[in-house]
């Protein structure tokens, strides 16, 4: 008979079960956040969660954050997969020269967070003025959900 002394006693898939948690968390937090102004997007944060997965090569992470993006498009009525584009052209051709002429970790965490909402507004307008549609809107609230993000992003 063979006896099962040496099988792991932990829980299986913890990792997918953890990672399913926080997106059903952050679809809470979303749904919160367009109701309450003073709660942020968490744009700039999910995409930098998104550049360090991508720049780790960690392909479970970047599915999980990919995921969270898709779910801020939603809210905010952006079209599919462009938060992606965006964050992947910014990881791929702007931080990267940044990094090798800049020193300053913060100052980049800070750039990534101002390029984030502001590069991405011009994004979706260049986007919707070729497509004929309205404009996104712009307002203070921006630059406040940019303040909250960078003190976020800072302590990572």
């Amino acid at each position: 008979m063979q006896t099962f002394s040496d099988m792991q006693r932990s829980i299986t898939y913890q990792n997918a079960l953890s990672s399913l948690f926080w997106v059903v968390a952050f679809g809470i937090y979303s749904a919160l956040s367009s109701i309450y102004l003073f709660l942020p997007p968490m744009l700039a944060l999910i995409g930098y969660l998104f550049y360090r997965s991508l720049t780790r090569h960690d392909l479970y992470s970047l599915i999980v954050f990919s995921i969270m993006l898709l779910m801020i498009e939603a809210e905010k009525g952006y079209w599919f997969g462009s938060s992606i584009l965006f964050f992947t052209l910014l990881s791929h051709y702007i931080i990267p020269y940044l990094e090798q002429t800049m020193r300053c970790n913060l100052c980049i965490k800070a750039i990534f967070v101002a390029s984030g909402y502001l590069l991405f507004w011009v994004f979706i307008t260049m986007i919707d003025g070729v497509l004929l549609l309205a404009l996104p809107a712009f307002d203070w609230h921006t630059f406040f959900y940019m303040a909250i993000e960078f003190a976020l992003i800072a302590m990572f």
